[in-house]
Parts: C-alpha cells; structure tokens; sequence
C-alpha cells in the first residue's frame, strides 16, 4: 500500500486548487467515498456524525448528504473554519439534514461518522474531543473514521485517547500511522478523490504555505539567522542572496565579504549587515573567524560571486564540519557533506557535471549526503529517494544574479524547515516572484526586481490557503 505524509498531502491538496483542481471538489469525492463505503455495508440505518471545525468535519457534512436511505445527524464540536466547510454545512442546513451544537446527550445510532480531527491531531485530546472519544468508543454502532480516527498522529501511529474505528476511509494514499495502528483503525480502505499521482512531483504554493514560518510570539533572530559568505571579483552576488534572504523572511542576515570589497557590498542596502574577512579573497586563514561568525547563525549560505579562488573550495569544506546547515552554490559547491551539516546544493547543469560528473541528479544527492536543487528551465529538487520538479519561472530569469537570489530563499527557509522541503518551496517562490515581474515588466527585469517581489509573491502564494 503507497503511503504519504500528512504534511505531504497537506501540501499535495493546496497545490491541487493552483493546478486548477478545485479542493472543493476534492472534499466532494472524499465525502462521498466514506458514504459510499457505509452504503456498501449497510443498506438503511441511523447515522450520527460527529463533525470538528476543519475540513475533515467538512467531508462529513458532504458524506451526510450522500447517506440519502439514512436517517442522519450531524453533531458540531466546533464551529466550522474553512471555507470548504462552512459551504457544505450551508448546504446541509438548505437540505434540511438535521444540525445540532455540541455532543448528543447519547449515542443511539447503528453507525457512527468520526469527521472530528482527522490528520491535524497531536498529543492530547482537547474537550470536546475527548469526551467525544470516549462516548464513541463505549457505543456498540459501527464505527467510521474520516482519514484517520480522531487522535491519532497520522505519521507515527502514537495516541494517547483515540476513536476506535471499524473503518476507515482515508484518501488519495493511505497516511503512515494507519498501518501501526491496526487497533484503532479497524479495515483500511483508500479511497481515490481525484488527485493525479503526477501532481505530487510538481511544486507549489502549497510547499511555500508549508515551509514558511511566522511566530505570533517571536523575538527578533527566531525567524532565522542566516550567514552568507562570498564575494571576491563580483559584489552584487552576495548581496542579492543577503537581501533575498531577508525578503523571504529571514531576521537577521550577515553578509561575509573580502575586506576589499565590504563597503561596495554595503552600499547595496542600508538593511545588510556586512562583515570585511581577508583582504581581496577568503582563505583558510580566514577559516577560523568564519567558524566563530557561524556559530552565531542558523545557516550558511556560501559560494556567490568567489570568482577565482583556488583556497575557497577548502575553506568551504573545513567550515561544513563546525555547520549545522548549509546552502551551497556556484564556487561553493563541494561534492560531499559531513553528516552533522544538514545542506542544499544549487548547482546549474554546468556547475552540477563539474562537481559531480556524468551521473544522475538523484544519484549525485544519495552520494553527496545533500539536497540538489538543480537549476534549469524545469528545476529538479532531490535528496536521492524523493524528487519533485518545479515549472514556476520564465525566460526573463536568466538574467543574471537569480541564481543567487535562489540562494537566499533556500536560506531562509532552511532555517526553520528540512533541506528537501525547503529546496522545494525556495525554487517555486523564487520561479513565482519572476512571475510576478514577468506580469509587470515583461521579460526585461533584474535579479533585484525579483528580490523585491518576494513579498508580494508569498502574499498571493497564501491565497491558496483556505
């Protein structure tokens, strides 16, 4: 049976409404999965359900207009949230299917419908789910769970209180936890909404949704803390990684440039903070004032615009054994990674056969220890068992300095997200926010109109978002 994530399938879902496949209709074919699954079992009956505030409570409204021979009823724990689950509520109420708040005073039905919580449940049950739980398990009706039963982690198969299915009907790709949670989850059927198993290779707004972080409570430095280091015969490259950085979110970003060049580099923005290291390139004996700059950091970002320098690939080496994670590029690009540095290799198809050669993409990352996020007209994101393409982008990208902007972006979500997550949504957002200077420049932009699209393109990426 092929299992997927449930941050996976979260992304999958958001990326299906941006390839025009409406989630409206993905919630539809999943509500009507679970009816007709009950109606293959059980000809006529009473049906409670027991509806949360998300999506999954969304799929039990739309599975209660599907249960026509039944006598149904649906229980709200929580008002609906979404979108998709406010409209098939209306649509019930219009049906005239009886709606009532709270939990029944019993359950006194044949079979039951668990649209509680579905995937979005860790630890312990808040109330009203935990009674909820408990008044479920202690009827003898039929039990049926929408995904996954209510109260258990989806990818681990732990709980602590969890509903005790007969059933259940989960969707697309059965989730990882079900098969270590036999108990709870009774017989497994996967039911197909839709989706398109191509769609799970290609990136989205989705990715970025997933990848980029925000913290209510968050002090200056929480939502990253990026170094970048580069610069020698070219100045604007660092730069446009360091600001790209920014704009997608980092908090803080030092910029690590030859002494030569520091004030150029500064003069790009007021916003970079720029640090002078070696005199007219970096070298080993720079080696250890950039461990202590690191140290300091959530990530590295390093390679752009070295130009010639024979030490840099050294120094680069020497530096990923005291880094938690890294993002390498251009002159940086070294073709293994010590197992303590978490890294994403951005290498164009030239940069990728000078490191690595002949080989195969997904290869060359098993080999490395690394995510490659290889750049081209159709980017190609692996970690050596997974890949994903992305096709956001334009031809107005190859204008020079995108490459660098990439950079950052991975920087700035590797601080708070995985390699190969982060890979992923860094190359849709950068390729998106090209989109968006593409709508208003047409093809003739620069590297830094799409630094300062960055904004704007992870605000119209949320829209995706219901």
């Amino acid at each position: 049976m092929e299992v997927i994530s449930s941050r996976d399938m979260q992304i999958l879902d958001t990326n299906c409404e941006y390839f025009g496949l409406s989630r409206m209709l993905l919630m539809e074919n999943a509500g009507r999965g679970v009816a007709e699954e009950i109606m293959k079992r059980f000809y006529e009956g009473k049906v409670q359900i027991f509806a949360g505030s998300g999506n999954n409570g969304g799929d039990g409204f739309v599975a209660a207009r599907h249960l026509k021979e039944f006598e149904v009823e649906i229980f709200l724990l929580g008002k609906p949230k979404t979108e998709l689950a406010i409209k098939n509520l209306e649509i019930c109420r219009k049906a005239e299917i009886p709606v009532k708040e709270g939990l029944p005073e019993e359950v006194d039905s044949d079979i039951i419908i668990d649209a509680m919580l579905g995937t979005g449940v860790r630890g312990k049950l808040r109330e009203p789910y935990g009674t909820a739980v408990k008044m479920i398990n202690e009827s003898d009706a039929f039990k049926v769970a929408v995904d996954v039963p209510s109260g258990l982690n989806p990818d681990t198969g732990d709980y602590e209180e969890a509903v005790k299915a007969d059933l259940t009907v989960t969707f697309h790709k059965a989730k990882h936890g079900l098969d270590k949670a036999k108990d709870v989850c009774g017989e497994v059927v996967v039911k197909d909404i839709g989706i398109p198993p191509v769609f799970e290779k290609f990136c989205g707004p989705g990715d970025v949704i997933s990848s980029y972080k925000r913290y209510d409570e968050a002090h200056k430095g929480e939502h990253g803390r990026i170094l970048v280091v580069g610069g020698g015969e070219y100045t604007g490259a660092p730069a446009l990684a360091s600001l790209a950085a920014l704009y997608a979110g980092a908090d803080i970003v030092t910029t690590a440039v030859p002494e030569s060049i520091r004030k150029v580099v500064a003069s790009f923005s007021p916003n970079l903070i720029v640090r002078g290291v070696g005199d007219e390139r970096i070298e080993l004996k720079n080696l250890k004032e950039l461990e202590e700059l690191a140290k300091k950091h959530d990530v590295v970002v390093a390679g752009m615009g070295v130009g010639e320098n024979p030490e840099f690939e050294e120094v680069i080496r020497e530096l990923l054994k005291s880094s938690k994670k890294a993002v390498l590029d251009a002159q940086g690009l070294v073709d293994e990674i010590p197992e303590n540095c978490e890294c994403i290799l951005t290498p164009h198809m030239g940069e990728f056969r000078r490191v690595f050669g002949e080989v195969e993409v997904e290869k060359a990352a098993e080999m490395a220890n690394a995510v490659i996020l290889l750049k081209g007209k159709e980017d190609v994101i692996t970690d050596g068992f997974r890949v994903k393409v992305n096709r956001s982008g334009n031809a107005g990208m190859t204008v020079g300095g995108t490459g660098d902007v990439l950079a950052g972006i991975c920087g700035a979500f590797l601080c708070n997200d995985d390699a190969f997550h982060a890979a992923c949504s860094a190359a849709f957002l950068n390729g998106y926010a090209g989109d968006v200077c593409y709508e208003k420049f047409g093809y003739n932009f620069t590297a830094m109109d799409v630094v300062k699209a960055l904004p704007y393109a992870l605000t119209k990426c949320t829209r995706f978002e219901i």
